[in-house]
């Protein structure tokens, strides 16, 4: 038997990384995905089996199984592509343990859950709730992680799915880092008590609702100023970085009116908001870069025809 599912990646508008103090994030699938195919009976795992550990640890499933992954996603950008690949191999798990979810909106939360309990616990891995909920979900969504906390976990994430024009770019250093590695300090800092850290989180999660107001009424201006306040949060906390400082000072030089961490910092992607993104793509790509994207409203998991 043949199981085959796919999760795109995301990209943080404005919020993060608040999702994983309790905070509020706007954020956006893009038109990447990542697929997951399994077959029972026979054999074959990926070279890095660690995703596959952490999901047959909590779903394990009997007898030989061949594991076939694909991604458009660029690897460790802070595109949420690990955890994209995750929530497709859990469908995966799932749908092979004959527990296959209906990916109804009750059930679309319970995998959101499930994916990040994994990822956090099996894997090991420092993250929010942003990432789970968005690879699951997908679209244009605003979401509520109030009751949240970055290792107890809580209630249920609330989410708003929106529809709003997305002047934005997507453009990738190529420089590869692990998400753990960035938040892992400032979660240290937030469980400790450490005020700086506590009040920012809050800035971030109230950017959120502000930027969120900005974009549904047009209001770009107003949107590129409150992304640029929250990559200022990050970069004070030190999830910024060299690579990505230059790249936003990049993007201003060719015409962005806002320039900030999609994801995880010290490295990855930067997401631009600019009138012109052509002329800002032309401008970037003169000077070397080239990965770039839009942000797309896109469906959440999905289970494909094998």
């Amino acid at each position: 038997m043949k199981f085959k599912a796919s999760a795109p990646g995301r990209c943080g508008i404005v919020g993060n990384p608040s999702d994983i103090y309790g905070g509020r994030v706007l954020s956006c699938s893009i038109p990447a995905r990542a697929t997951c195919t399994i077959t029972l009976g026979d054999e074959g795992l990926p070279d890095d089996t660690t995703l596959w550990d952490a999901a047959t640890q909590r779903l394990p499933v009997d007898g030989p199984v061949k594991v076939e992954w694909e991604t458009d996603i660029p690897r460790s950008s802070g595109l949420a592509g690990s955890t994209a690949l995750l929530a497709a191999t859990v469908a995966c798990l799932l749908a092979a343990r004959s527990e296959k979810p209906t990916l109804d909106r009750d059930s679309l939360l319970e995998v959101s859950e499930l994916v990040r309990d994994i990822e956090a616990v099996e894997a090991g891995v420092v993250c929010g709730y942003q990432d789970a909920y968005m690879v699951v979900h997908g679209g244009l969504q605003f979401m509520d992680f109030a009751g949240k906390h970055p290792v107890t976990g809580g209630p249920h994430g609330q989410m708003a799915s929106l529809q709003a024009p997305l002047p934005l770019l997507l453009v990738t250093t190529g420089v590869e880092r692990l998400s753990g590695s960035v938040h892992g300090p400032v979660r240290d800092r937030w469980l400790a008590g450490d005020r700086e850290v506590i009040v920012k989180m809050e800035q971030a999660a109230k950017i959120a609702d502000e930027g969120t107001e900005a974009l549904l009424a047009g209001g770009m201006d107003s949107l590129a100023d409150l992304m640029n306040d929250n990559q200022d949060i990050t970069s004070s906390l030190g999830g910024s970085g060299r690579d990505i400082d230059k790249l936003i000072d990049r993007c201003f030089d060719n015409g962005a009116d806002a320039a900030k961490l999609a994801g995880a910092g010290m490295g990855g992607t930067v997401i631009a908001l600019a009138t012109d993104l052509k002329k800002l793509e032309r401008g970037l790509r003169k000077k070397g870069y080239t990965q770039f994207m839009r942000p797309e409203i896109t469906p959440g998991l999905q289970y494909e025809d094998v």
